[in-house]
């Protein structure tokens, strides 16, 4: 009951605050389409939704109910909770306390702050709900993604430092991108060119080993040639010695067979 008590009291205190800031129009639990939000105001063009929870809200429900907002007309919509990991997962404020005293409501979770370099981070201090308030109404606060998956609220001006800071790295990693796809390029030509360049080589190691076998095979047909050379030579080597003996023994025949001769003849001449 006093939970209950509590929102209540935080919802009325919530239009009050936006009527306060220049809204045209707020209302608690007033339908839109067939929703229900917990506070629905307007400004102009305007049409923003406003959904409190004292409870930590379940992220696939909040998410659903959040399109589901958008489809029926709401531009905008804000999740009141308690602080923790899904403020960054929805468009939500996280608030210490549901019942402070005098309703001084601190916001200490879902706000952005942007640093020294220019992107926004979670704000390290606690600020008043009804700052935060009076700003989205007047359109100097409002949500933004941070990456791809969480987001938060923060001034029209640091998602503006934001938004160029993104774009000066956006704009330095395209230039990077560049160099390193002209990088690439220069190396792909200079691959290509060693590539034609170890073709030729390889083509001409190709002809010079075809002229080198063709020289081998011409050089182990002249050893065949000197080979066959070398068996002609000793083979008639072999036949001249042959010769030549058979001449000596010829020699020594005829010479013998001349002293015989002349033995006989000079004994015939004795015998006379």
């Amino acid at each position: 009951m006093s939970c209950h008590w509590d929102t209540q009291r935080l919802k009325f205190w919530l239009r009050a605050r936006l009527l306060a800031a220049g809204a045209e129009d707020a209302q608690v639990d007033v339908s839109i389409g067939d929703l229900t939000p917990d506070l629905l105001w307007r400004k102009g063009d305007r049409v923003c939704a406003i959904e409190v929870r004292s409870a930590a809200p379940e992220l696939g429900r909040a998410r659903q109910l959040t399109a589901a907002l958008k489809s029926n007309g709401c531009g905008e919509v804000l999740w009141i909770t308690p602080p923790g990991f899904w403020t960054a997962q929805l468009p939500a404020l996280g608030i210490d306390d549901f019942a402070p005293a005098a309703c001084d409501y601190r916001v200490l979770g879902g706000m952005f702050s942007a640093g020294p370099a220019g992107v926004v981070s979670p704000s390290q201090s606690a600020c008043e709900l009804r700052d935060s308030i009076t700003g989205w109404v007047a359109e100097q606060v409002a949500y933004g993604f941070r990456d791809e998956h969480t987001g938060g609220w923060a001034t029209v001006t640091d998602w503006e430092r934001h938004t160029r800071t993104q774009a000066a790295v956006i704009a330095r990693q395209r230039q990077e991108i560049m160099n390193q796809r002209t990088a690439l390029a220069l190396a792909r030509k200079a691959t290509r060119d060693k590539t034609k360049q170890m073709l030729r080589l390889t083509h001409r190691l190709e002809r010079a080993e075809a002229a080198a076998q063709e020289q081998a095979d011409d050089l182990a047909q002249a050893r065949r040639r000197i080979a066959d050379h070398s068996r002609v030579d000793a083979t008639l080597r072999i036949t001249v010695a042959g010769q030549k003996a058979a001449i000596m023994h010829w020699q020594l025949i005829s010479w013998f067979a001349l002293l015989i001769i002349v033995t006989f003849i000079a004994a015939g001449i004795l015998i006379r």
